[in-house]
Order: structure tokens, then sequence, then C-alpha cells
């Protein structure tokens, strides 16, 4: 739709947020109800590896439904992305 006004997506977009708090609420880890009984990490841990270049961050993908978890999923996610360092 903005394509004729010089917009390329992949190089225009950086980042795009989906907030989904209002809807729903992050169980707490019990490593029972979130592991597959296999002895592995629990399914959240495993839900948010990286895939190419999009992360997952949000408190589901900690564990617990608190905005530090929120937080430091952030800053998890970011560092995974290996960005290019600013000069």
């Amino acid at each position: 739709m903005l394509s004729e006004y010089g917009f390329d997506p992949a190089n225009d977009v950086q980042a795009i947020t989906v907030n989904r708090w209002p809807h729903g609420c992050a169980t707490h880890d019990t490593r029972i109800a979130d592991t597959d009984g296999t002895g592995l990490e629990p399914l959240y841990v495993r839900s948010r590896r990286p895939h190419w270049r999009i992360t997952i961050a949000n408190s589901g993908a900690g564990g617990r439904a608190y905005l530090d978890c929120a937080i430091d999923q952030a800053h998890r996610a970011i560092a995974e992305l290996e960005l290019p360092q600013a000069t």
C-alpha cells in the first residue's frame, strides 16, 4: 500500500511489537505443568527460542506474570538478536 511512496518493509521496518497483556496472563513456572515429562527445560523456555530474526519477549516467556519479568525478557530477546553496534 505504501510502496508507491518509497516504503520498503525489508529496509524500513526494524521491529514489530504485539502487546497482549490485556488478553491473558502468564502462569507461574510449575516445572510439572510446564514440561512434557521428558525432564527437558520447561515448554515456555523452549518456545521463546529465536526464529530467524524473531524473538519472543513477554512475561509468559519468563514464566511469571509480572512487569519485571517482561522487562527481563525484553532485555534477553534484544540480546539474542545480535544487532550491529552503533559507531
